[in-house]
């Protein structure tokens, strides 16, 4: 993040507190378990660069020393040379080891970033959302913050002045506070309906940036608190970012009202230091926290793109991997700020037309080389003679199976997916009364189910909602905060639809819910599926192959080190113990019974995510329609027709 360093007035306890920003969002980037929270690291220094940037604004306004391109350039210096650099080197080494569909997505972003408009970017085009484990291999991800940074110094310094010559003093520090509400309301409101808006977007971030700009003009209004007024301060902000780095996590929805917690915590820190240092601000004011806050926007900058291109390549990291990618980071980081930041940092030209064309220039040049990276994929550049070739040999068919269009998986719900007949797969021109029920993990069996009721005559209906765990009653609390609410309104219809079936089949993430409560839940539903319908099926959780990478051959044309054999391998996968408990659960109903897709995926102990020797997964846990369909044929090769998809399990079953 590009904070400020303005010497007049020099606060070591705030380069303290961006060493515990950036460290958090670090620490949770290298891995979510460690530190659930630790992306509010970012909001953290959204307060920081409020307070800085309106402390600057409000002095040269008041003393007459204004100008935009004063300001603008200052803040050009400050910023573009160390990002550009960042920019740059991530593009070049995208473009040489990257798939070209990726490094195209890479230039797009990287132009997108260059004009400061990162954030809108990922808002628009990324297909999955910031938490997504697929977003983790995007290498510029990480300046959507930049990117709400830079707009809000082109509006900022333009509604201060407006401000200082219309209002006074407490109507600016009201308005801060009212427009921060409005922003936080903002961003709340549009968790569900568009949480990518709520996350990348200036106008649900705004907030804390308004805290920052409040706290300073709390700040020049207060005068020195007590001690123990100042330490309680202290003590109650630094409390809310220690209690919001460990307790929230990305399923709780945010940033909306859940980011009031760690700016308010910021805000409170920055404003008990004002006046006089307290126990926490000697704390951040010691030599090694100051130390990493310098380093900061460079580390910040850095972390992301090694830990993407890792990702990348290689997967999950190992302990060796962590040590790689922590040793890769302090090293361009000190590249960057010793080598970029700095100096250009301490360069203090006076503004004119000359700098501001150096600094047009070079925007116009990269954001022109990442356009073409993106229009050409950087084949003609970076691959080698033959690339193409290679890649088309590789080339298999392997979308998710949510976008075919028999595959009736809903992003939200659809009351006409219930009776739509382009969801009904298998035998033509035959009755469905089967049903298949879940969320994107019966999805993926749809292939199988298709293939299988066209060789066997039966017919099935399938319906899904991804992310829905398929229960009665309680399933919205295991959803995502953006979906509870659809999630609970379709269980709440299927209660009802499932009655119309002979047979429904139930499939979920249940690894993913392995818990006392869920599994309570998921037998409460269980049995009561059993008295409304003849016949219930459980599929169970297909193997998990957590180091899984569909591209692995594509990738290791160019990355040496892939080991693609061993990323398509897994021993003892996590859904063993769900599984089991979902068989034992299975027995104690008359007419109900598992569905395992094991016996022919797995050998013994040892499990492949390939049939006849071509990968069958899109992802980690998800079967591709292609995989789906020739697991089926497998099947029916080996005369394991599962016995519900026969004719004979149909109608009859009903009394």
């Amino acid at each position: 993040m590009s904070l400020p360093q303005h010497q007049a007035g020099y606060r070591p306890d705030i380069d303290g507190l961006r060493a515990i920003a950036v460290l958090a969002v670090v620490v949770f980037h290298l891995n979510k378990s460690w530190l659930p929270g630790g992306f509010v690291g970012v909001d953290v220094f959204f307060v920081i660069s409020g307070f800085l940037i309106t402390g600057i604004l409000t002095r040269n306004i008041t003393g007459g020393t204004f100008s935009f391109s004063g300001f603008y350039l200052a803040r050009a210096r400050r910023i573009l040379p160390a990002s550009f650099f960042c920019i740059f080197v991530t593009l070049t080494i995208g473009a040489i080891f990257m798939l070209p569909k990726d490094v195209k997505d890479l230039g797009a972003s990287a132009a997108a970033s260059v004009i400061s408009a990162g954030n809108i970017y990922f808002w628009k085009f990324l297909d999955t959302s910031y938490f997504a484990a697929s977003s983790e291999t995007v290498p510029l991800l990480h300046l959507w913050s930049l990117a709400v940074e830079e707009q809000f110094y082109l509006f900022w310094p333009l509604i201060l002045l407006v401000a200082f010559k219309s209002s006074p003093p407490f109507i600016r520090l009201l308005s801060a506070l009212i427009v921060g509400a409005a922003s936080f309301y903002i961003g709340q409101r549009y968790l569900a309906s568009d949480p990518s808006f709520s996350y990348y977007m200036l106008p649900a971030r705004a907030g804390e940036l308004m805290m920052g700009a409040a706290a300073y003009w709390l700040a020049t209004r207060t005068t020195k608190l007590h001690p123990a007024n100042a330490e309680l301060l202290a003590l109650t902000g630094f409390a809310l970012i220690v209690w919001s780095v460990v307790s929230l996590s990305e399923a709780a929805g945010f940033p909306g009202y859940a980011a009031i917690p760690p700016t308010f915590g910021a805000a409170m820190l920055i404003l008990a230091g004002s006046t006089r240092k307290s126990m926490v601000g000697r704390l951040l004011s010691m030599a090694p926290m100051v130390a990493i806050g310098r380093v900061s926007f460079s580390l910040y900058l850095w972390h992301w793109p090694i830990m993407a291109f890792y990702r990348y390549a290689y997967g999950e990291p190992t302990t060796a991997g962590y040590l790689a990618c922590a040793t890769a980071m302090a090293i361009m980081t000190l590249i960057s700020y010793f080598g970029v930041e700095k100096p250009f940092r301490i360069a203090s030209p006076k503004p004119n037309v000359q700098s501001a064309l150096k600094f047009a220039t070079v925007s116009a040049t990269l954001a022109g080389i990442a356009m073409a990276t993106a229009f050409t994929s950087g084949l003609p550049f970076f691959k080698p003679t033959g690339y193409g070739a290679e890649l088309a040999k590789l080339d298999g068919t392997t979308k998710p199976a949510s976008e075919y269009p028999f595959n009736c998986q809903m992003g939200g719900f659809d009351e006409r997916m219930l009776t739509d007949a382009r969801c009904i797969i298998g035998a033509k021109n035959a009755a469905a009364k089967t049903l298949l029920w879940g969320d994107s993990h019966a999805a993926h069996y749809v292939g199988f189910f298709k293939t299988i009721g066209e060789h066997t005559g039966v017919a099935l209906r399938n319906i899904s909602l991804s992310g829905c765990m398929p229960l009665f009653g309680t399933s919205s609390q295991y959803a995502p905060v953006t979906i509870r609410e659809t999630c609970a309104k379709f269980n709440e219809a299927m209660e009802t639809e499932v009655t119309k079936y002979d047979t429904v089949i139930v499939g979920s993430a249940w690894a993913g819910f392995d818990r006392d409560n869920s599994r309570r839940d998921i037998a409460n539903t269980i049995e009561e599926l059993s008295k409304k319908v003849p016949r219930v099926v459980i599929a169970l959780s297909a193997p998990l192959f957590l180091q899984y990478d569909r591209q692995c051959d594509r990738k290791a044309l160019m990355i040496p080190g892939m080991h693609c054999e061993e990323k398509r391998s897994q021993r003892d996968g996590p859904e063993r113990n769900i599984n089991a408990y979902l068989v034992e659960l299975a027995s104690k109903f008359p007419n109900v019974e598992t569905f395992d897709i094991h016996n022919l995926l797995c050998d013994g102990a040892m499990c492949r995510a390939e049939v006849k020797g071509q990968p069958a997964y899109f992802d980690a846990g998800h079967i591709s329609m292609t995989g789906s369909e020739s697991l089926a044929e497998e099947a029916i090769a080996q005369n394991h027709t599962p016995t519900f998809m026969l004719p004979a399990s149909g109608s009859a079953l009903r009394p």
